[in-house]
C-alpha cells in the first residue's frame, strides 16, 4: 500500500486544507508544533483505511463546532490505484465508506456496497491483507506504542505473528477439516440409521406375500358377480334416454299448443281491432258535407292570422331593438357610477395611509439598530477569538500531559538512583560508586528541567487562556442580552420605512384620483353620457308608429282559428277513410279465415299429446328398474376396484422390498467410504491445528525476524546489543512449553526488556517493528511499502539519534516511502523532505518544503 493523495475536511485540527500529494516522496519528516496535527495526519490514513485511530469513539475526530468529517485516501496497490472515501456526520453518528477504482480514461468506479458497509470494509481489508491491528503492530510505529509489540504476553506477540504471516487461513483450514468430520460423522449415523431402517422393511417380506394371495382370489370373485350385474343392466340401459326423448317430445307439443293459443288469441285481438275501424271509417264518410264546410271556414281564419302575425313580429322586432338600446345607456351609467364608487373608496384608503406614517419614530429606530448591530458583531468576534483560545489551550494540555510522563518516569528513575543502596546499577549492573550515582541524578535532573520549564511555561499560558476566555465569556453574555430585541428591532423599522414609503406615493395618487372624481360625478349629474344611443333610441320611436299593428282584429282571428281547428284532423280521417275502407274490409276476411286454420291445428296437437303421456308412464318404470340395476353394478365394480388396489398396494410392497435391498447395499458402502474419508480429515485437522503447519511457519520465520531486527539493532548501538526470540522454554516441572519469549543481550549479559533504559528500550521496540514489517511484506503477500515512525527521538542522546537517523536510512530501500514525526529541529535536516503543518485559526494547514 503506498499512499499517493490525502484529502481531509473537519478531521481533527484540520479544517479544509489543500490536499497533500505523496508522489515523488520516499524519505519524508512531519514537522510542527505540539498540537498543529503531526499524528492526526497519520490518523487520518489510518481511519480512512479502517475506520479507527487513536480515539475511541468516531465523532472525537471531528473538528470542533463542525457536524461531519471526510476523509479521502488515494493510494496505489499491486500496479492499481485506488480511492478510499470515508465520512462521518455529528448529528446523526452515522457515516458512509466508498471504495473506488482508478480507470484509463480518468473515472472512478465504486465497489462500495450500499447496503452492507462491513462488506466494504471486508473488501479493503483483502486487498490490503492486513487489519487495523496488525498494521499498527508492525508498519506503523504510534505514539506512544512502539513498545506495542514487546510488552504483550508470549501468547499475544505469537498471534500477533500469525497474523503478519497470513496464518489465518490455517486457522480456516482446520475450521473446514472440523466441519467436514462433523457432517461425515452425521451422514454416518443418518445413512446406519436409514440401513436400521431398511432391514426392518425387509424383515416384512413374508407378510405382503400373504396379504398379495389374498388379494388375488378377492379380486376374482368381484370380477365375475360384475360381469353378472353388467349383463342385467345393458337390457334396461336406455330407459332414462328414452324416458327423456318422450319429456322433450311432450314439452314440444305442448309448447306448439300454447303458440296456437297464443297466435289465435293475437289474432282475434287484430280482427276486433280492425271491425273497430271499418265502422269509425263508415262514420266519417256519413258527416263529409259538415266536415267540408267547417274545413273552409279553418282556412280563411288562419290566412288572416298570418297576416297580422307578421305585423306582430316586426313590431316586436322594434321592441326588442328599443330595449337594447335602454340597456345600453343604464349600462354606461351604472359603469359611470361604480367609477365614482371606486374612486370615493381609493380617496379615503389614500388619506389613511398618509396620516399612518410616521417619519420622526423611523429616525429614532434607525439609530437604535445601529447601535445593536455594532454590539452583536463584537459578540461575533469575542465568539471567535474564545474558540481560538480554547483550541490553543487543548494543545498545550495535551502536551503538558506527554511532558508530565516523560517527567514522572525520569523522576523514577532518579528517586530508585538516589534510593538504592548497593554498588551496582539497578538499570545496567554494572558497578556504580558514589560519585557516579550522583552524576547519574544530575544528570537525569539535567534532562527534566527544560521538560519542566517547557510544562510550567504552559501551565501559565493555559491560566492566561482561561482568564481571558473567562472575561470574554462575559462580555458575550453581556452583548447577548443587548442584541436579543435586535431581529425585532429589524423587523419594526422595516414596517416604519414602508409605511413612510407608501405614504409619499399615495400623496401623488390622490390628487389624480379627487380629479378624475370630479369629471365623472359632473357627467352623472348632468346625464351627459350615451349621446349617439339616445339618437338611435329616437329613430326607432318613429318607425315603430309605422307599422299599424290592429291588436282586437288579431285577436278576433285568433278565435275564429281556435274554434275550428279541429275540423283540420277531421279532414284529414275523412280523406283517409274514403282511401283505406275497401282493403280494411278484405283484411278483415283474411283474418276470419286464418283463425278457423289455428283451431283444427290445436285438436291434432290434443289428441297427439295423450299418447305421449301413455308412453311417459310406462318408460317411468323401466328408470326406476334401471336406477336400481345401475347401483348394484356400481356398488359391485367398486369392490372390484378396491380388490384390484389390495392387489397393487402388495405388489408395491414387495417391489419397495427389493429397491430396500439394493438401498442397503448403497449405503453400506457409502458408510465404509465415509469412514475412510474421516480417517483424511482428522489427519488434516491434525496438519492445520496451531501445531501442525502455522506451528513450522513460525518456526521457519522466527530466524528471519531475528536476522532483521539484530541487523538494525547492531548498527543502533555499534554491534553492543542483539536479540533473540526462542519458542519454547524449559519448565520447572520438567519438559518444554510454547512461548514466544524476547532475550536480550549486550556487552554486560543476558537481562530482562524492563531493565534497559528509555532510549535503549525504543532501539530494541524499533529494531523489532522495522522487522515485522520487512516480514509482512514478504511473507503475508501484504506489499507493504511505507513505514510510519511517530515517536521515539525524544528519548535517544545525539549519538542514539543519529544511529536511528543511521538505521532508518539503511532500511529505506525496503520501501518505497518512509515517514516519520519528529519535533525536534536539529533532525529536520537529516531528511531530504519536509511535510510542515502549520497552526492557525482556520485549522492547521500542509505545505511540502
Amino acid at each position: 500500500m503506498l499512499p499517493i493523495r490525502l484529502e481531509i475536511k473537519n478531521f481533527l485540527a484540520y479544517r479544509s486544507p489543500e490536499p497533500l500529494r505523496f508522489e515523488g516522496i520516499h524519505l519524508a519528516c512531519l514537522t510542527g508544533a505540539n498540537g498543529a496535527g503531526k499524528s492526526s495526519l497519520l490518523d487520518a490514513i489510518t481511519w480512512a483505511l479502517w475506520g479507527e485511530a487513536r480515539t475511541r469513539r468516531a465523532e472525537d475526530l471531528i473538528h470542533m463546532n463542525q457536524s461531519d468529517m471526510v476523509v479521502a485516501l488515494e493510494f496505489e496497490q499491486e500496479g492499481i490505484l485506488y480511492k478510499v472515501v470515508r465520512r462521518r456526520s455529528r448529528k446523526s453518528s452515522s457515516g458512509t465508506l466508498d471504495l473506488l477504482t482508478h480507470q484509463e480514461d480518468g473515472s472512478w468506479i465504486s465497489h462500495s456496497n450500499d447496503q452492507v458497509k462491513a462488506a466494504t470494509q471486508a473488501q479493503i481489508n483483502q486487498l490490503l491483507r492486513m487489519d487495523y491491528d496488525t498494521f499498527v503492530n508492525s508498519a506503523f510505529l504510534q505514539q506512544g506504542k512502539a513498545d506495542s509489540f514487546t510488552t504483550k504476553p508470549p501468547r499475544e506477540r505469537k498471534q500477533i505473528l500469525a497474523d503478519i504471516l497470513g496464518l489465518a487461513r490455517w486457522e480456516d483450514y482446520e475450521t473446514q477439516a472440523k466441519d467436514a468430520i462433523k457432517g461425515i460423522e452425521q451422514t454416518i449415523i443418518a445413512q446406519e440409521s436409514s440401513i436400521r431402517d431398511l432391514i426392518e422393511q425387509i424383515s416384512r417380506e413374508p407378510q405382503f406375500q400373504t396379504q398379495l394371495a389374498e388379494a388375488e382370489i378377492a379380486q376374482q370373485e368381484a370380477a365375475a358377480a360384475l360381469e353378472v350385474a353388467e349383463e342385467h343392466y345393458r337390457a334396461v340401459q336406455n330407459a332414462p334416454n328414452d324416458l327423456r326423448a318422450k319429456q322433450g317430445e311432450r314439452a314440444r307439443i305442448e309448447a306448439n299448443v300454447r303458440n296456437y293459443e297464443s297466435e289465435r288469441g293475437a289474432l282475434e285481438t287484430e280482427r276486433a281491432r280492425k271491425l273497430a275501424r271499418v265502422q269509425d271509417y263508415e262514420a266519417l264518410i256519413d258527416q263529409r258535407n259538415e266536415i267540408e264546410a267547417g274545413y273552409q271556414l279553418l282556412r280563411a281564419a288562419r290566412e288572416d292570422d298570418q297576416a297580422l302575425g307578421t305585423k306582430l313580429r316586426q313590431l316586436s322586432d322594434y321592441d326588442s331593438q328599443r330595449h337594447a338600446l335602454d340597456m345600453e345607456i343604464a349600462a354606461e351609467g351604472e359603469t359611470l357610477r361604480r367609477e365614482a364608487a371606486v374612486l370615493e373608496s381609493r380617496i379615503e384608503t389614500l388619506t389613511r395611509i398618509i396620516a399612518a406614517a410616521h417619519p420622526d419614530d423611523l429616525a429614532e429606530a434607525r439609530l437604535e439598530l445601529e447601535k445593536l448591530e455594532a454590539a452583536d458583531l463584537l459578540r461575533e468576534q469575542y465568539t471567535t477569538e474564545v474558540a481560538e483560545l480554547r483550541s490553543e489551550s487543548t494543545g498545550l494540555a495535551a502536551t503538558n500531559k506527554e511532558l508530565h510522563r516523560e517527567m514522572k518516569t525520569l523522576d523514577d528513575r532518579r528517586k530508585r538512583l538516589e534510593s538504592h543502596a548497593d554498588a551496582t546499577c539497578p538499570y545496567c549492573g554494572q558497578p556504580l560508586d558514589h560519585a557516579t550515582r550522583l552524576r547519574l541524578v544530575d544528570e537525569i535532573a539535567a534532562e527534566g528541567t527544560p521538560r519542566g520549564d517547557q510544562y510550567r511555561g504552559n501551565k501559565v499560558r493555559i491560566d492566561e487562556i482561561e482568564q481571558v476566555t473567562a472575561a470574554h465569556k462575559r462580555e458575550i453574555d453581556a452583548l447577548a442580552l443587548q442584541v436579543r430585541k435586535l431581529d425585532a428591532l429589524r423587523e419594526h423599522t422595516a414596517r416604519l420605512q414602508k409605511s413612510v414609503d407608501d405614504a409619499h406615493e399615495a400623496a401623488l395618487d390622490l390628487n389624480e384620483a379627487e380629479a378624475r372624481y370630479a369629471v365623472v360625478r359632473d357627467l352623472i349629474d348632468r346625464e351627459a353620457y350615451a349621446l349617439d344611443v339616445r339618437a338611435a333610441l329616437a329613430e326607432l320611436d318613429v318607425l315603430r308608429a309605422a307599422v299599424g299593428y290592429d291588436s282586437d282584429r288579431h285577436t278576433a282571428a285568433q278565435q275564429q282559428l281556435q274554434m275550428y281547428l279541429d275540423f283540420e284532423a277531421r279532414q284529414t280521417r275523412l280523406n283517409l277513410a274514403a282511401e283505406s275502407l275497401p282493403a280494411e274490409r278484405d283484411s278483415l276476411a283474411m283474418l276470419e279465415q286464418r283463425i278457423d286454420r289455428l283451431t283444427e291445428a290445436m285438436r291434432a296437437e290434443t289428441a297427439a299429446l295423450e299418447q305421449v303421456e301413455i308412453e311417459i308412464v310406462r318408460l317411468r318404470v323401466l328408470v326406476e328398474e334401471e336406477r336400481a340395476r345401475r347401483e348394484e353394478v356400481l356398488r359391485l365394480r367398486t369392490a372390484e376396484r378396491s380388490a384390484s388396489e389390495k392387489v397393487i398396494i402388495a405388489q408395491q410392497h414387495l417391489k419397495a422390498i427389493d429397491d430396500a435391498r439394493v438401498r442397503k447395499a448403497e449405503l453400506e458402502a457409502r458408510v465404509q467410504a465415509a469412514r475412510e474419508d474421516k480417517v483424511v480429515y482428522e489427519e488434516l485437522k491434525t496438519a492445520f491445528g496451531k501445531n501442525g503447519i502455522p506451528a513450522m511457519i513460525i518456526e521457519t520465520a522466527i530466524p528471519e525476524l531475528e536476522a532483521s531486527a539484530n541487523a538494525l539493532l547492531g548498527r543502533m548501538t555499534d554491534g553492543r546489543m542483539s536479540l533473540a526470540i526462542p519458542t519454547q522454554r524449559d519448565k520447572v516441572t520438567g519438559g518444554v512449553a510454547e512461548t514466544l519469549d524476547i532475550v536480550i543481550a549486550d556487552e554486560l549479559g543476558t537481562r530482562g526488556y524492563e531493565l534497559f533504559s528509555g532510549g535503549e528500550a525504543f532501539r530494541i521496540n524499533f529494531a523489532l517493528r522495522v522487522a515485522l514489517s520487512q516480514l509482512l511484506a514478504r511473507r503475508a503477500g501484504a506489499h507493504l511499502r511505507t513505514l510510519f515512525i511517530d515517536e521515539g527521538f525524544g528519548t535517544q542522546d545525539e549519538d542514539g539519534r543519529n544511529k536511528l537517523i543511521e538505521a532508518i536510512t539503511a532500511v529505506q530501500d525496503g520501501f518505497d516511502m518512509i515517514l516519520v514525526i519528529t519535533h525536534i529541529d536539529d533532525l529536520r535536516d537529516s531528511f531530504p523532505v519536509h511535510i510542515a503543518i502549520d497552526k492557525t485559526s482556520d485549522g492547521s494547514r500542509i505545505s511540502v518544503r
